[in-house]
């Protein structure tokens, strides 16, 4: 009897941190998700341009104002396109639309860091999107 208890103590100490680890909220879908804009993703395609989602490392106060000053201040670094920004702070993660034939990926990362870094945040490649459905791992610049 004294085993049978040991083995179910065991195994709910094991099991709780899986289910914190389910719901951290932090993997790389989550961060897309919370930026990804249909509408965006759409019109760049059409364009034959593409999409990337970058994770956001730095203290964030987490306020709708934060997030509509940080969409401003990306939409003009050079390279990305007018109006396709998206921002969440809860997620800490932020999309671009950008002309590949215009700008590189990196040279489009490089642009963007250059506005964050007075802020004191660092942009972290997640993802680039190139036609609907399809993401591919962005690659370090």
């Amino acid at each position: 009897m004294r085993k049978v208890l040991s083995v179910v103590v065991l195994g709910i100490a094991l099991a709780l941190p899986m289910r914190a680890a389910l719901a951290c909220g932090f993997c790389i879908e989550d961060k897309i998700a919370a930026v990804y804009d249909h509408r965006v993703v759409v019109q760049a395609v059409a364009q034959k341009h593409h999409v990337a989602f970058f994770g956001l490392d730095g203290r964030l106060a987490g306020s709708a104002a934060e997030a509509r000053n940080l969409e401003r201040i990306v939409g003009t670094a050079f390279g990305v396109d007018p109006g396709s920004v998206r921002v969440s702070i809860e997620s800490a993660a932020l999309s671009v639309a950008f002309d590949p034939a215009t700008v590189s990926f990196g040279t489009l990362h490089r642009s963007v860091q250059k506005k964050l870094t007075p802020r004191g945040l660092a942009l972290l490649p997640l993802r680039v999107m190139d036609r609907p459905g399809e993401l591919k791992t962005a690659a370090r610049p």
